[in-house]
């Protein structure tokens, strides 16, 4: 594996439990998997070694139907500034499995959210921080030429700060499993590189309020070109499609099903500090034809080093 496939893979897809990415037909309109999570380097898994990656993402957005928080229901209007970080270790042993390589990662995340919304005939007004949900992930790649792909099952722990009623949640309070597979190849002429991943979210029930979220499909894709050694710039996006309704004594707004696209900037760059490579990356993303969720915008940052 060249430095520059382990640039990309160690900066992708260690964004699940930095920063949910809000739907409105889920429970507060939270999708348990973190949309934007996967981009360059999206189907290879690293070589053997430990990986330390810091991550922040920021989200903006509106919503212009109702939703539940907290077994409460909101009016239309609602918009949500959220902000998330996390750290994220993942172990890569030297055996192999099946001829792959295995990845064992979690992520730890913490997370402030600022929201206004109407509450009856009140404009009412909350913010807080604290711990996100945790989300711990199995992933096994395989390299083959220009091309690489893995698959991956991950968690998500409700962990995060939680409280029925009109409060800051930062955690969702209840647990999901996301299976998925994505790919990468790299076109050796061009220098292009194309970058898929595909994904099933199954959510379980929230005990607190009776209400449990859909299940979901998401695919999130990347293209680009190394401009330069060690620079890649390009374009991401996602799409969120919620595969069945909400249901539950707590889904009170009914059984409904969301869906979102987005599209934005992309990039990578890979540099040395000393003998250890430190790895740079950056997306923004802008939501549009958004249905029965919010719609806005979302920035992630990531840095990533080997040891």
């Amino acid at each position: 594996m060249t430095a520059r496939q382990l640039a990309y893979a160690i900066t992708s897809g260690l964004l699940a439990a930095a920063g949910a990415s809000p739907s409105l037909a889920a429970e507060f309109g939270f999708s348990a998997y973190g949309l934007g999570g996967a981009g360059f380097g999206a189907g290879v898994t690293p070589p053997p070694g430990t990986y330390v990656t810091t991550v922040a993402a920021y989200y903006e957005g509106e919503a212009g139907g109702t939703i539940t928080l907290g077994g409460v229901t909101l009016d239309a209007g609602v918009t949500i500034d959220f902000f998330t970080a996390g750290l994220n270790g993942l172990y890569v042993p030297q055996e192999k499995v099946l001829g792959g390589n295995l990845g064992l990662s979690v992520t730890v995340p913490v997370g402030y959210i600022d929201i206004d919304a109407e509450l009856a005939t009140l404009r009412r007004s909350t913010d807080g921080a604290g711990l996100a949900d945790i989300v711990g992930r199995v992933q096994l790649g395989w390299q083959h030429g220009d091309f690489a792909h893995t698959v991956y099952v991950q968690g998500l722990a409700p962990t995060g700060r939680y409280d029925t009623g009109f409060n800051p949640n930062i955690g969702l309070n209840r647990p999901a499993v996301d299976v998925g597979w994505g790919f990468t190849w790299m076109e050796p002429n061009s220098k292009l590189q194309f970058n898929g991943t595909v994904g099933f979210t199954f959510s379980f029930e929230n005990d607190k309020t009776d209400y449990d979220s859909g299940n979901d499909f998401h695919f999130e894709w990347a293209i680009g070109r190394e401009f330069a050694p060690g620079l890649m710039l390009g374009v991401a996006g996602y799409d969120y499609r919620q595969l069945t309704g909400d249901s539950g004594t707590g889904a009170t707004l009914g059984p409904f099903e969301g869906s979102v696209d987005a599209i934005g900037p992309s990039l990578s760059y890979t540099t040395l500090i000393g003998t250890t490579p430190l790895i740079l990356a950056a997306r923004h993303y802008r939501e549009f034809n958004a249905e029965r969720r919010f719609e806005g915008s979302m920035s992630i940052m990531m840095a990533t080093m080997r040891f």
